[in-house]
C-alpha cells in the first residue's frame, strides 16, 4: 500500500467517524426537541435566535440613545442615569 493510499484510507476513516458523530448529534437534537416539544430544525432554531438577538440589540441601542439624551440634558454621565434607574451598564443575562 502506497503512502497516498494510506492517507486516503485514513481520510475515509475520519469521514466515517465524522458521519457517525453527526448522526449522534442529530439524534440527540431530535430527542431533546421531542422532549421540549419543539419541531424546529437546527437551522430554524439558529435563525430564530439570531432574529431575537438583533431585536435585543436594536432595543438596547434605542435605550442607550435615550439615556445619552437624558445625560446630555442634565450634563452628567450616562452611568449616573443608569444608576438612577437601577440598571447596569454591562450586558448581563437576566434569566
Amino acid at each position: 500500500m502506497s503512502q497516498l493510499e494510506k492517507i486516503i484510507e485514513k481520510k475515509k476513516e475520519e469521514l466515517e467517524r465524522c458521519k457517525r458523530m453527526h448522526q449522534e448529534l442529530q439524534d440527540k437534537f431530535d430527542r431533546i426537541s421531542l422532549e421540549k416539544g419543539s419541531i424546529l430544525k437546527p437551522t430554524e432554531v439558529t435563525k430564530k435566535h439570531i432574529k431575537k438577538l438583533k431585536e435585543y440589540n436594536e432595543l438596547r441601542d434605542i435605550g442607550l440613545r435615550l439615556a445619552q439624551q437624558i445625560s446630555n440634558e442634565r450634563s452628567c454621565k450616562v452611568k449616573v442615569i443608569f444608576d438612577e434607574m437601577g440598571y447596569s451598564m454591562k450586558d448581563e443575562c437576566q434569566s
